[in-house]
């Protein structure tokens, strides 16, 4: 209803961004010096929904349900120079020269539109229009703001036809909230993104990786209650970016110093951090505590000015307010980094307890949490200095409950929430107990005016709209395995609008290997060159590749040394690149051959057989469709279901792609009916090549020129499914192809096949 009155009726958009709960590890995903990290989840009960829809105009027009926030709206950032986009140095020179904005809420979308078009350009042409619905308390420590930059960012990226992934929407994202003059981490953006039900998420932020643990069952309960808003203004501004500038640049300048000053504790320093880097070694991370006791207490500003000048530089560029503040000076350092390890410490016990994929003994391990809870939030008041009496209250009366194993405050400090632990039977009793004793005499309604949360693990960053409900529906027909619902699958998937810029779309056209196996039949010519209906298959391919998804960047041609001039004729009037395998050593090895082309590209590769023309132009466009859907897994692979698949995929009980072989190269055991691909994948071009040059990396073997794999070759889809169907990545196989379009020409007699198959569909189709 207030998108309507505001905006008119219309297609609309709908996002989803969960409430961000915060575990353990506190003010440390903006530390600089240390390994660290947090264990969060996002919440399933609170979040807050934006709806939206593009419009023809360069400007964003947006208001709330809540009467709190105006309406507002604000213009596209006009065309940047390229030497001023790209870098975080750059993105910060850039905020300096504008300065910090007035205090608005629109400053959050705000800076999430400003940092999509300061790193995408001109490729962000379209502004949206939005309303914003919260259950989310403001200024509560729950990250209602982070929640609205990564919203705003997600969209900014879905007006604009850019496709992205949620990592790097959470790293973009945590930058971009610089904007309104904090500088904090990127702990709230990643959960709000990542987030996943019933498991916990730890993040590693100097290797940025993200894992999922798990975390105690529904008998036990996490609940924040809310005391009051944090101040967002020039004050508690300062007082944030004074921690983050004391982690960022001002204990690591101190430690740096050391290397000259003290070489013997910066070797012990360098050698402890490494260590514990590794192998998350106690004993070195006892070392790296006993030498933080070395650092001084304070720090003066006239000591950063005379003793490390560059630091001093770097907080007058990203902390100007704070260097401006003198009074504030001298300012603390030891306790903070004694908060930062005491931190690290704690995450790194609590992941051990839950690290096994169930809590055996959940009472045991909420004690032990609940502990190291309570020691967190010790240090958040003693060494961190962001508690308040207002917050301490609450803990007292809290603490006064025998069933809470543990609480502490959560979130940036100076107000907000208060987490707490305890049993789910519990619940009522302590939410009446904080309701009698905290609420009441405040005159205030703690469950009424939805101060009391009570949260368990849910998804992060999700679509609302149609396109979710189609994406279960894709999948659920997707692993039944019936081949009556590849009808179903592709009447779905026609509907569904592409939103791949097609400039970053690259089609790989694989060409290469020796052919043995075919010229054995009688084929008088390279299997790409074979004549189907007088026209070589390449060509075909080629065509349909075009016909089904648009133009998109000039394909790239693998070739051989053996056929690389024939095809180069054969396609002399099309606008494609050429890469050569020098040596057949499988199909994995030949797109390696692309990296000099592919090594800086960000979009999508889409990898094809020259000997597949059957593959059907609607084939390749569902195959996008796929890809629009599930955007955030790695590889996705169009399959077909038949009678003795060449090339079986293996799904686990619950549905997913686990594992594939192939009967002939493989020697894998046949099956009379299943699942396999027809010679076409859809991945996410950097993460191909990280997983090739891993391979490359696994299995070279430089002194025999082969690779230890079977036959001495990399493989390119069996290879990359088991590859991504481990820890490393995400699939999504469907069966949206006709079995005879799995149809490639490996001999003679396939040609003749081809042609029959493709007048049949052709007939079928018309």
């Amino acid at each position: 209803e207030s998108f309507l009155e505001l905006f008119g009726d219309g297609p609309v958009s709908l996002l989803r961004a969960p409430a961000r709960i915060n575990v353990l590890g506190e003010h440390v995903d903006y530390v600089s010096y240390l390994p660290t990290a947090s264990l969060t989840f996002g919440s399933r009960e609170r979040d807050m929904l934006m709806m939206y829809r593009q419009s023809d105009q360069p400007r964003i027009r947006g208001g709330s349900t809540s009467a709190r926030y105006e309406f507002g709206s604000f213009d596209l950032l006009p065309e940047l120079p390229a030497a001023t986009r790209g870098t975080d140095d750059e993105w910060l020179s850039y905020l300096y020269l504008v300065g910090t904005p007035a205090p608005t809420w629109l400053n959050y979308p705000h800076g999430a539109v400003d940092f999509a078009t300061f790193k995408f350009g001109e490729r962000v042409r379209n502004g949206f229009d939005f309303i914003v619905d919260s259950t989310i308390p403001a200024g509560g420590g729950a990250s209602s703001s982070s929640a609205l930059v990564v919203l705003a960012g997600a969209a900014i990226r879905n007006v604009n036809r850019i496709v992205f992934e949620r990592i790097e929407l959470a790293r973009d994202s945590a930058r971009a909230e610089w904007f309104i003059g904090t500088r904090g981490g990127s702990m709230d953006h990643t959960t709000i993104c990542l987030g996943e039900r019933q498991r916990g998420v730890l993040i590693s932020y100097s290797s940025q990786k993200v894992e999922r643990v798990s975390l105690p069952d529904s008998s036990f309960q996490w609940i924040t209650f809310f005391t009051k808003a944090a101040d967002k203004g020039r004050e508690v501004m300062i007082e944030y970016n004074e921690r983050a500038a004391v982690s960022r640049i001002l204990i690591p300048a101190v430690i740096s110093g050391w290397e000259t000053q003290f070489p013997e504790r910066y070797r012990e320093w360098q050698n402890a951090i490494s260590s514990f880097s590794s192998n998350g070694n106690a004993i070195a991370l006892n070392q790296i505590a006993l030498l933080i006791e070395h650092l001084p207490q304070t720090i003066s500003l006239e000591a950063i000015q005379n003793d490390y000048p560059d630091a001093f530089a770097e907080c007058e560029r990203s902390f100007p307010a704070l260097v401006e503040d003198r009074a504030r000076w001298p300012i603390a350092l030891r306790d903070r980094a004694q908060h930062h390890i005491g931190e690290v410490n704690r995450v790194a016990l609590a992941a051990a307890l839950l690290e096994s994929d169930r809590v055996h003994d959940g009472s045991s391990v909420c004690q032990s949490i609940g502990t190291l809870l309570n020691e967190s939030h010790l240090s958040l008041r003693d060494l961190y200095g962001v508690s308040t009496a207002d917050v301490e209250r609450l803990i007292e009366i809290i603490r006064s409950d025998p069933k809470v194993f543990g609480g502490r405050l959560m979130g940036g400090g100076f107000g907000g929430n208060v987490l707490v632990l305890t049993t789910a039977e519990n619940t009522s009793s302590l939410v009446d107990r904080v309701q009698s004793q905290y609420y009441k005499p405040q005159g205030r309604d703690g469950f009424a005016e939805g101060s009391v949360m009570i949260s368990t693990p849910g998804d992060g960053l999700s679509d609302l709209g149609m396109q979710t409900q189609l994406k279960s529906s894709v999948e659920l027909l997707s692993i039944r395995q019936e081949p009556t619902n590849t009808g179903a699958i592709n009447w779905l998937l026609d509907e569904v609008t592409l939103t791949q810029d097609k400039e970053h779309i690259w089609p790989i056209i694989v060409a290469a290997g020796r052919g043995s196996r075919a010229m054995a039949t009688g084929l008088d010519r390279p299997k790409p060159l074979a004549l189907i209906n007088g026209q070589p298959a390449i060509l075909r391919v080629l065509e349909n590749v075009r016909s089904g998804i648009g133009n998109t960047r000039p394909p790239i041609i693998i070739t051989s040394p053996d056929n690389t001039d024939e095809i180069r004729l054969a396609l002399r009037d099309q606008d494609v690149h050429f890469a050569v395998q020098p040596k057949a050593l499988g199909t994995g090895d030949a797109v390696l051959n692309t990296f000099t082309f592919l090594r800086d590209f960000e979009g999508i590769a889409l990898v094809v057989w020259s000997t597949q023309p059957v593959i059907r132009k609607e084939t390749y466009r569902r195959t996008l469709a796929l890809q629009t859907v599930f955007g955030d897994y790695d590889l996705i692979v169009p399959t077909t279901l038949k009678d003795l698949p060449y090339a079986p995929i293996q799904r686990d009980s619950s549905g997913l792609v686990s594992a594939a072989s192939e009967t002939h190269l493989e020697s894998a055991e046949p099956i009379p009916f299943g699942e396999t691909n027809i010679g076409l994948f859809v991945l996410n071009n950097q993460k191909m090549l990280r997983a090739l040059l891993d391979l490359k990396r696994r299995y070279w073997n430089a002194t025999e020129g082969r690779y230890e794999r079977r036959g001495g070759e990399l493989g390119f889809p069996n290879e990359l499914i088991n590859y991504f169907s481990g820890d490393t990545g995400k699939i999504f196989a469907s069966p949206i192809a006709d079995p005879r379009e799995e149809q490639g020409i490996k001999r003679l007699e396939d040609v003749a096949l081809c042609e029959r198959f493709i007048a049949e569909l052709e007939s079928e189709a018309s």
